[in-house]
């Protein structure tokens, strides 16, 4: 095992309604290479009484502002869907803070230039919704049998869609100074092989993408977790 002093802290965005509680099985599975940090963002998860955010730069602000502090030696930003743009942006602000990350990891995202690939959810019927993420992978039976769980799921949830959903990257924000790593699922609807490798535009530095089995949901995939597995290793990034 790396001695704790050289894993890097691996910063980890959920997906459009997620809470960190989706990356606690990497703590234990990544041990050996990183400091897993899940993150909650405000009205998920542990955060779930605060106020929803409304824009990707606020939010990116506020967890900049938070997690900072707390980053000390190597770290590197994971995000998966919609993580992937907070991602993107949380690892503009925190290069500002505390000095470029040793790369931004993301999945099941195209690039921050590319228009998202799907008709929009986040004002869609509840019907509709729940059957565009079951499309995805990304409905609960649990919680669509349950009206008291689908009335505190669906706000996030809609929340972080019109985030994403109609998101435009700011013209302002200059390439990153760190390696881009993209992870695609060869089944996943949102992605496709000109998004992807436009992720290339956003660093100077190198960008690989790199296609696992899998469709848009695959943060369980033992293949996914081998690969950052092996990225992680100090010198690998």
């Amino acid at each position: 095992m790396l001695l704790p002093a050289l894993r890097p802290q691996l910063l980890c965005l959920p997906h459009a309604g997620g809470s960190a509680v989706m990356y606690h099985a990497w703590r234990p599975a990544l041990a050996e290479v990183a400091r897993v940090r899940p993150v909650d963002l405000p009205g998920h998860g542990s955060r779930r009484r605060e106020p929803l955010a409304q824009d990707i730069g606020t939010l990116t602000r506020t967890l900049a502002a938070e997690l900072a502090p707390g980053i000390e030696g190597p770290y590197a930003v994971f995000g998966h869907s919609f993580g992937a743009v907070v991602a993107f942006e949380l690892t503009h602000r925190l290069s500002q803070l505390v000095g470029p990350p040793a790369a931004l990891i993301v999945s099941g995202r195209n690039s921050p230039r590319t228009p998202h690939a799907l008709p929009p959810l986040h004002n869609a019927p509840p019907a509709q919704l729940l059957s565009g993420l079951r499309t995805l992978e990304g409905a609960l039976p649990a919680v669509e049998d349950s009206p008291e769980l689908l009335d505190l799921f669906l706000p996030p949830l809609r929340a972080d869609l019109r985030m994403t959903e109609t998101y435009r990257r700011p013209t302002e924000l200059p390439p990153l100074a760190c390696p881009v790593h993209v992870f695609a699922g060869d089944l996943d609807p949102v992605v496709d092989a000109p998004g992807l490798a436009a992720w290339a535009a956003e660093t100077t530095g190198p960008c690989r993408v790199t296609t696992v089995r899998g469709g848009h949901m695959m943060l369980a995939s033992a293949e996914l977790r081998s690969a950052l597995a092996d990225l992680l290793t100090v010198g690998a990034m």
